[in-house]
């Protein structure tokens, strides 16, 4: 089952406005086997509700590294596929950017954010 499911509609004023979903989600290799035989089966899983005429795309950034650390997706060794997909509302594609790491990538990069992590927008 997919986890650490984020609706950033439901985290911004600003995001519920807009005329797109904004979603984000991780998965084990073998989660995203299965988001890979049935993309929209899983968005359902998780909540997303897309209609029939959406259409889904995926592109997967490291698709190599992926390929390279799994065994060729065989191995279900902690890697972790993160997600994040938007579209649908006004438009009938629902676009997903896959990026897979290892687990000791979390919380290891420095980030420079736009905002406090309390405030809607940048000053």
């Amino acid at each position: 089952m997919p986890r650490k499911i984020v609706d950033f509609s439901a985290r911004s004023a600003y995001l519920r406005e807009e005329p797109f979903h904004l979603h984000f989600w991780e998965n084990s290799v073998e989660d995203y086997l299965s988001f890979l035989r049935d993309p929209r089966g899983q968005l359902e899983q998780i909540g997303i509700h897309l209609p029939p005429d959406c259409r889904i795309e995926t592109v997967i950034e490291n698709h190599d590294w992926l390929a390279q650390k799994t065994a060729g997706l065989a191995s279900d060794n902690g890697t972790i596929i993160c997600n994040v997909g938007t579209g649908n509302v006004a438009r009938a594609v629902y676009r997903i950017v896959s990026y897979a790491h290892s687990h000791d990538a979390i919380g290891s990069h420095k980030k420079e954010l736009l905002h406090g992590i309390d405030e809607e927008e940048r000053a």
